[in-house]
């Protein structure tokens, strides 16, 4: 498994993500918030969108993680898999794939509201990049 989930928390949930680099660690992010809202196994590559957010770290973390929880609630879409478009200061850009939510092929996990600030973190541990993000369930 690419994260664990967070225990210590009552009343919301959380993940903790670890990459080599931060890129990796984005996109780590986005999909285990989707993992947690469904399977990703079940869930094709049909389609792609593109998400952006600006702001600063750690807090452009839980910024594309909404954004890419806007999407879901707007359109239904639900991602496999992500690539970064771009990773820059104050800015990120992700490409991800993914199809609709589909009732009778997906199971339904959280109903993720938001990633929010509450203990966010961002960190280089040795050759590894960590982010702890919790959400508002």
């Amino acid at each position: 498994m690419f994260y664990e989930t967070i225990d210590d928390i009552t009343a919301d949930a959380g993940i903790r993500v670890r990459a080599g680099s931060l890129e990796e660690l984005f996109c780590r992010a986005v999909l285990a918030t989707f993992n947690e809202m469904t399977d990703l196994e079940r869930v094709e590559e049909r389609e792609s969108r593109e998400v952006s957010a600006e702001g600063s770290m750690p807090f452009l973390l839980a910024d594309i993680i909404n954004e890419a929880l806007v999407l879901h609630e707007s359109t239904g879409f639900v991602a496999r898999r992500c690539e970064v478009l771009e990773l820059s200061e104050g800015r990120v850009r992700l490409r991800l794939h993914g199809e609709s939510f589909d009732p009778s092929r997906h199971t339904s996990g959280l109903v993720i509201k938001a990633a929010t600030y509450h203990r966010l973190r961002v960190e280089r541990e040795k050759d590894q990049f960590v982010a702890e993000v919790i959400f508002d369930i």
